[in-house]
């Protein structure tokens, strides 16, 4: 396949160039190639080609959990996202009791093995080793202190895909926990009441992330930092939730011109994305959603109903950034955070053909993973 004369995303900016896949791969990248005999040719013409949106924290969507979904359903959810240009998904579960977790575990585990085609690249643990004090929409019930025993047997049940565990570092244990299992999971610091100088030892001992910043943690105080701080300070990579209604499109602009090198756009979508207002359930509990806010019944926030795609247009028409500027926040960050920057994130020789065409006015209009059509 030949991409011809469009814009191509460089990772900086876009060039006019060609781009050609070969056994799902981007093998070539120039001006001017020339078509090969029974090559498929798309002509770009005005259109952009940009790397697939890489979301790596998503509850779910179109009515279905990742914690409950069965195969098919996974497979609607896999739809949705590819619909929306996102090619790599991280299935991320919600606290829940032990028992539903393993099934959860196994089911998406056994999705991965087992069907072709799909865009989950491993599954983000999000619970139950979290904080009470800062559950957000967590079902405290099921919260618990960190468990090796636990981490090892539903990693097994999942054919050892989990890819992030989400830990609240001030928990008996925790930090142990992070120091032995950072060497296998990415360890985001997670729903947690820890304080500048107990997030600052969870990164010496290996956590590299932050999860959905400023939300379900203490703030970013000019005396005392917290988590916020501590991010800053050691380097980590943070996630956020950029749908205009989690964070002030300020303070977004702010963390982008402070960390954005480490800036990860995730959606935290639950289930009612890409539906209606209404009632739905995340992590076993009800969820009420109005005018595309989801909030538990005490008016806790309880994830989000936006997608990679809407939250581009937040960054652009709310915060006053470029695609170009912004776009790294949603691929090749997320793809090193992971240790996948060698195979996905960027449009570049030898790496996965996940890609985008876009129109200029964000209009999706293919969607290609490992250079198959999707859209």
């Amino acid at each position: 396949m030949l991409f011809k004369g469009g814009k191509v995303f460089s990772g900086e900016k876009f060039e006019r160039t060609d781009v050609r896949v070969e056994n799902g791969k981007i093998v070539e990248i120039g001006e001017g190639l020339s078509e090969k005999a029974g090559e498929e040719v798309v002509e770009l013409g005005d259109d952009l080609l940009i790397p697939g949106f890489i979301d790596l924290h998503t509850h779910g969507c179109m009515g279905y959990d990742f914690s409950t979904a069965d195969k098919e359903e996974i497979d609607k959810m896999c739809a949705f996202y590819f619909s929306k240009g996102i090619t790599s998904v991280a299935g991320t579960t919600m606290t829940m009791g032990y028992e539903d977790y393993k099934k959860a575990a196994a089911t998406i585990g056994e999705y991965m093995e087992s069907v072709e085609g799909h865009n989950l690249i491993g599954i983000n643990m999000e619970g139950p080793f979290l904080s009470v004090e800062k559950k957000g929409a967590h079902d405290p019930q099921y919260i618990i202190d960190t468990s090796q025993e636990k981490m090892d047997e539903l990693n097994a049940l999942a054919k050892g895909h989990f890819l992030i565990v989400d830990v609240a570092p001030e928990r008996p244990g925790a930090i142990a926990f992070i120091e032995k299992n950072s060497k296998d999971y990415v360890i985001s610091v997670a729903h947690t009441a820890a304080d500048y100088e107990k997030a600052m030892e969870a990164f010496r001992a290996g956590a590299t992330e932050v999860t959905h910043l400023f939300n379900a943690m203490n703030g970013l105080g000019h005396r005392d930092p917290g988590v916020p701080g501590a991010a800053f300070a050691s380097g980590a990579n943070v996630e956020m939730i950029c749908d205009g209604i989690h964070i002030h499109p300020t303070v977004m602009r702010m963390v982008y011109k402070m960390l954005g090198e480490h800036l990860m756009v995730i959606s935290d979508s639950m289930s009612a994305a890409g539906l209606q207002d209404g009632e739905y359930v995340l992590g076993g509990l009800p969820v009420f959603v109005k005018d595309g806010k989801a909030t538990l019944k005490d008016g806790t926030i309880a994830g989000s109903t936006t997608d990679m795609l809407k939250e581009l247009g937040v960054w652009m028409e709310q915060c006053g950034l470029s695609m170009e500027e912004i776009l790294p926040c949603m691929t090749i960050n997320q793809a090193r955070a992971v240790h996948m920057e060698d195979k996905i994130g960027s449009i570049e020789e030898g790496k996965a053909a996940d890609l985008v065409i876009m129109s200029e006015k964000r209009e999706i209009k293919a969607v290609y993973k490992n250079g198959v059509r999707k859209v």
